[in-house]
């Protein structure tokens, strides 16, 4: 059953943050996922890991949230750390679709495990 909405669970860990994303990520939600990574970058955590799992649906400004995080997060240094990134993990099928039709694959850190995705930090 498809939801309406969008869920984001945040779970912080050392040097990563983990951003669980449950719903769709369309017009109406994307700035819901910018406000909350914005967020990440106020406190100084720019290394972040997106499980997209429960991810319905994506749409362009879903999409441009993501490429506007990955470009902030890799623009931030962090002190005696490599700079900061934003990697997508578990991404369904319909999803990956998305991204390889958008060229977007290409683009991230794709990871098939979320502890991979967080150990790639």
């Amino acid at each position: 059953m498809e939801t309406t909405h969008l869920e984001i669970t945040h779970r912080s860990f050392n040097r990563t943050d983990l951003l669980e994303l449950r719903g769709r990520l369309d017009a109406m939600h994307a700035p819901q996922l910018r406000q909350r990574i914005e967020a990440l970058f106020d406190q100084g955590r720019s290394r972040i890991v997106l499980d997209l799992a429960e991810l319905e649906y994506v749409s362009s400004p879903g999409l441009r949230v993501l490429i506007e995080a990955r470009k902030r997060a890799r623009d931030r240094r962090l002190p005696d750390l490599e700079a900061g990134d934003l990697r997508l993990a578990r991404l369904p099928l319909r999803i990956k679709d998305v991204f390889d039709l958008t060229g977007f694959t290409n683009l991230f850190q794709i990871y098939d495990d979320v502890v991979d995705a967080i150990g790639s930090f």
